[in-house]
């Protein structure tokens, strides 16, 4: 839903240029038949509801309006798509950040989600108003009696109008003249003959679409406005200027005095009566030369506005080299630079790799270098992997150098956004599919999985007692038959890695052949998830564990495992301090807690007898540096009180009280962790 509002709101910018150029087209028109002004705004109406035109060398509408999605969405991008996604809570109770420290790309994308919200409340909004209204409007039109055709009499409304769109009604006061009556059915058969009812829901829809932009709202009133003048218009034309007195004498003895908001109905006396009146009163006949003008006109600005400016395609060098002056530009408008680049070359611009698989489209990766030229190298202060040759600075960063990223659009590129060398392993076609998935999922291009198909979460245990999980995968064939693999990992800080298997050839390359393999009777292994989530975490992770430890969630969506896994540990607590840190924290003492009824086997290994323990439990402290925690204002604390053996919940405070209410030793506690902060502490019942 982001994207569709980011695409809502660069379609609803670039229609609010038009709107303000119809608005001035029709105060230029304001003497002629305002059948020109009305048809002008179907191209507004177009522009905010169709996201894509023709191009044409007659365009109205200038290049830098177009493109804000796109802008917003490339930029969302803050040029770093590494293999491992950082959850930033975890950066912070590591001490890695600063509290409060929030990377542009999380504060763009909860703004977006914000406003998305917001938008679609809006939308609902005003629908229900509209159904509200509508049903209103029904209910007091029930004794409404039919008098011919679809003219229909009611004496529970002041003014006449038009309700219904396939099949439309009139609905008239009753007791009416046979003068007015007679003016006003042509007035609304004229609506009906032009679909009006149709057009102005449709209108309404749009601006439902559309609530948040007051341009839209305007565009609105005076289309609606435009709509009615021009009905009127053509009444005089019917039936003669003769009728001017008592068609005004009409529209004012049944003017309703108010704007109808939505889209129905089309009332004969709505808002606007004066201007209505003026018009009506100051028509004229136009000669048919000023009409001919005037279709001209409007069909040139038509077309003008509806038509996207020719632009030529940028070449991958211009590319580059717009890519290089933003770099110039981030360099000097920063806070700390004292220099100016007074010169930029190109010293490698090659293209590193070409997809056709990824996207509908094919993908490029080109590797960029470059040369900035600073008019006082000694004024450069070369931080975050800057480097400098011979007096010139370098493409260098702190996470490598630029790899530029391309799509083809028939005979032409388009620049999608930047990756860093240092961040995945370009070297081989595998890691370089790697690192396309990563950011075109960081775009939304793709889903979050790597391989379509069914899928398997498996949680495990590290040795710290953090709880982590796999994402396996079918790559080539789904069923019984096929092999899995782990496509990525999470880690009990919400910490993502994606798993790019160590091959010269490209990954589907190198699961085709271990199918084949697994096929021919080898590596059979392939075929039982379990085992592949066993060898990955025993051989890649070096994490020593049983299958008995695996815990495996089947059938699941790729988008369950974006939840971060829950690690839950038992210790003892220790140095709690509230104002130390950003975060109120402590210090957990890990034990293992083991019962002779569960454990017999563990407690064997360490030599102690099942059957020694006096009250049912053995604590192995294996003497491990304390473990650092943080709590947030979510935390939530469970204790057991004096002569009691339930937990109850219990306050920060009440928390804090009761752990200094022990006088020897305190009871170890139970500590659930989830993204680098604490959920929940409970304490463990000593017999």
């Amino acid at each position: 839903m982001d994207q569709l509002f980011l695409e809502i709101l660069d379609m609803s910018l670039l229609s609010s240029y038009v709107i303000i150029v119809v608005i001035c087209a029709r105060m230029l028109l304001k003497k002629q038949s305002k059948i020109f002004s009305y048809i002008l705004w179907a191209v507004v109406f177009f522009r905010l509801i169709i996201p894509f035109s023709f191009e044409s060398i007659f365009s109205l509408i200038p290049r830098r309006i177009q493109g804000l999605q796109a802008e917003i969405t490339y930029s969302n991008q803050a040029g770093i798509h590494t293999g491992v996604q950082i959850n930033e809570a975890a950066l912070v109770s590591h001490g890695i950040l600063e509290s409060g420290t929030v990377s542009n790309h999380s504060l763009m994308d909860t703004w977006i989600t914000i406003f998305t919200v917001m938008w679609m409340i809006g939308i609902v909004a005003l629908f229900v108003y509209s159904i509200v209204s509508m049903r209103r409007l029904y209910a007091q039109l029930k004794d409404a009696k039919w008098v011919s055709d679809n003219i229909y009499e009611s004496n529970t409304i002041r003014t006449p109008f038009v309700l219904g769109w396939f099949k439309p009604r009139i609905y008239l006061p009753v007791a009416l003249l046979e003068k007015e009556r007679k003016y006003i059915l042509i007035h609304e058969q004229i609506h009906i003959k032009r679909y009006d009812p149709i057009f102005k829901a449709a209108a309404f829809f749009i601006l439902c679409i559309h609530w948040f932009n007051p341009f839209v709202w305007i565009a609105f009133w005076l289309m609606s406005e435009d709509m009615e003048l021009s009905c009127d218009e053509s009444v005089l034309k019917k039936m003669g200027p003769e009728i001017k007195k008592d068609y005004s004498i009409s529209l004012l003895s049944l003017s309703v005095g108010k704007k109808i908001i939505g889209g129905h109905p089309l009332a004969f006396g709505e808002d606007n009566i004066k201007g209505r009146i003026m018009n009506i009163l100051n028509y004229k006949k136009p000669a048919f030369w000023i009409v001919i003008v005037a279709i001209l006109a409007v069909t040139l600005l038509f077309f003008g506005l509806l038509s996207n400016p020719k632009v030529k395609p940028l070449t991958v060098t211009e590319y580059a080299e717009q890519y290089i002056q933003e770099e110039v530009d981030a360099f000097e408008s920063a806070e700390w630079s004292e220099f100016k680049i007074v010169e930029t070359k190109i010293t490698k611009l090659e293209k590193l790799a070409e997809f056709d698989e990824i996207l509908s489209e094919p993908v490029e990766i080109w590797s960029l270098e470059y040369r900035l030229k600073p008019d006082d190298i000694d004024k450069v202060s070369l931080a975050g992997g800057m480097n400098a040759v011979d007096g010139w600075l370098t493409e260098d960063s702190s996470m490598g150098k630029p790899m530029l990223v391309f799509k083809h659009k028939g005979d032409s590129v388009e620049y999608l956004g930047c990756m860093r060398s240092g961040e995945s392993d370009f070297t081989t076609i595998a890691g370089q599919e790697t690192a396309l998935q990563i950011f075109f999922e960081e775009m939304k291009l793709l889903p979050y999985e790597t391989y379509s198909g069914e899928h398997i979460i498996v949680k495990f245990p590290l040795s710290t007692g953090e709880t982590c999980q796999l994402l396996l995968s079918q790559p080539i064939v789904q069923g019984d038959s096929g092999i899995w693999c782990v496509e990525r990992w999470m880690d009990g800080n919400g910490n993502l890695y994606y798993e790019t298997p160590r091959t010269e050839k490209s990954q589907k390359e190198y699961y085709r052949e271990l199918q084949q393999e697994k096929e021919n009777g080898k590596l059979s292994y392939l075929s039982e998830p379990l085992q592949v989530a066993l060898h990955f975490i025993n051989g890649e992770l070096r994490q020593f564990v049983s299958i008995d430890d695996l815990k495996a969630q089947y059938s699941v969506k790729a988008e369950d495992f974006i939840e971060t896994p829950e690690s839950q540990y038992i210790g003892y607590i220790s140095k709690f301090e509230i104002n130390k840190y950003s975060k109120s924290s402590f210090h957990l003492d890990q034990i293992e807690w083991l019962t002779a009824d569960n454990d017999a086997e563990r407690l064997n290994k360490l030599g102690v007898n099942p059957q020694d323990l006096p009250n049912g439990y053995y604590i192995y402290n294996p003497n491990h540096y304390p473990m650092f925690c943080q709590v947030t204002e979510e935390t939530s604390y469970y204790v057991i009180k004096q002569g009691s053996t339930a937990l109850q919940s219990v306050t920060l405070e009440e928390f804090l009280k009761h752990l200094k209410s022990f006088s020897g030793s305190a009871p170890p506690f139970h500590v659930v962790t989830k993204d680098g902060y604490v959920q929940s502490i409970s304490e463990q019942y000593m017999p």
